[in-house]
C-alpha cells in the first residue's frame, strides 16, 4: 500500500508480540520507515546480541526499511539528580545509540526525564532553568560519548503527568539551545502537546518547528494519551500537518497508535491530507 511508504509506524502498535515478530509483520504489510519502541517488551532491542541487530539492518536494507529508535522511558532519568541514577540512565541511553548507529538510524527519541522524587517541579524560572541545564549537561555527555556519530537524539515533549520535564516545549528549546549541538532537535508529539491545553499544540509546535526531526502523531480526547486513530478526537492533527508542510518539514511523520488496523487507517488519513495541504499551497501560489 502506497499510503504506508510514505509515513512511519512505531512498534508500540504490537507490543504484544516479540520485537522481531513485530517488525516482520509490519515489513510484510509495506511499512518503510519503522521506529522500534524501547519500552515493554520492545526493551529486548537492548539485549540483541551484534548477530541479531546486524539481521535487523540487512532486513531493512533489503526491503528498503529506515529504522528509528524510541530510547527506554523506564529507568532512563536524564534529569535524575543522584549520581547512581544518571549512571544507570546514561548506560541506557549510550546503549540505544550505538545500536542506533549500528542500524543507520536518523534519530533517537528521548524524554526529558523527570524530578527526583524528593524534588517537586516548581513554576519560577530559576528551578526551570537548573533543571533544564542538568537535562542539557546529561545530552552533553552523551554526544561526547559517542562522538563521530551522525544519530541524533531527539527531544520529545511529554504528556502534563505529574513530575514529567518537557510538557512545555520551551524547556526542549532552553536545552537544545544551551546544549548547541547539530545531534540535538525535537520530536513533536501532537497528542501530548494537545493534552496540555486548547490551541497550545498549533503554538507549541510552530515554536519549535525550526529543530524539528520528527512528528509523533495520534488522536486523544484532551484528557488522556489515549493514542487512539486519527479522527476518533479532537488533536488538529490536520492544521498540525499544513502547518509542518508551511514549514517545509522533510522528517519523519511517526504514527504512534495502539494497533495496526489503526495505524493503517491513519496513515491514510494522514495521506490525504498532505495531498489537500500541497493542493491549496499550490491554488494559493497561482
Amino acid at each position: 500500500m502506497e499510503t504506508l511508504s510514505q509515513c512511519a509506524v512505531s512498534t508500540y502498535a504490537l507490543l504484544g508480540e516479540t520485537l522481531e515478530a513485530a517488525v516482520v509483520r509490519l515489513i510484510g504489510d509495506g511499512w518503510k520507515e519503522i521506529e522500534i519502541m524501547g519500552e515493554g517488551p520492545h526493551i529486548e532491542l537492548l539485549e540483541w546480541p551484534k548477530e541479531k541487530l546486524d539481521w535487523l539492518r540487512k532486513l531493512g536494507k533489503e526491503h528498503g526499511v529506515r529504522w528509528t529508535v524510541h530510547a527506554p522511558i523506564t529507568g532512563l532519568n536524564p534529569a535524575a539528580y543522584e549520581a547512581e541514577a544518571r549512571k544507570v540512565s546514561m548506560e541506557l541511553l549510550l546503549t540505544t545509540l550505538r545500536i542506533a548507529e549500528r542500524l543507520e538510524c536518523v534519530y533517537v527519541v528521548l524524554h526529558p526525564g523527570e524530578a527526583d522524587g524528593a524534588e517537586e517541579i516548581q513554576a519560577d524560572s530559576e528551578r526551570e532553568s537548573e533543571l533544564a541545564e542538568r537535562v542539557a549537561e546529561f545530552v552533553r555527555e552523551a554526544l561526547r560519548a559517542t562522538g563521530g556519530s551522525k544519530v541524533m537524539i531527539g527531544l520529545e515533549n511529554v504528556p502534563p503527568y505529574p513530575n514529567l520535564l518537557g510538557t512545555d516545549v520551551k524547556f526542549l528549546e532552553r536545552i537544545v539551545r544551551s546544549v548547541d549541538s547539530p545531534r540535538l532537535r525535537v520530536v513533536f508529539d501532537a497528542g501530548h502537546a494537545h493534552l496540555t491545553g486548547t490551541g497550545l499544540c498549533l503554538l507549541s509546535l510552530k515554536s519549535v518547528m525550526p529543530y524539528v526531526v520528527g512528528l509523533h502523531l495520534s488522536d486523544n480526547g484532551g484528557v488522556r494519551d489515549d493514542h487512539w486513530a486519527f479522527g476518533a478526537g479532537s488533536v488538529p492533527l490536520e492544521a498540525v500537518t499544513v502547518l509542518a508542510q508551511d514549514h517545509g518539514f522533510a522528517g519523519s511523520w511517526v504514527l504512534e497508535l495502539r494497533s495496526v488496523q489503526d495505524a493503517v487507517a491513519s496513515a491514510e488519513a494522514l495521506a490525504r491530507m498532505r495531498r489537500s495541504s500541497r493542493v491549496a499551497e499550490l491554488r494559493q501560489a497561482e
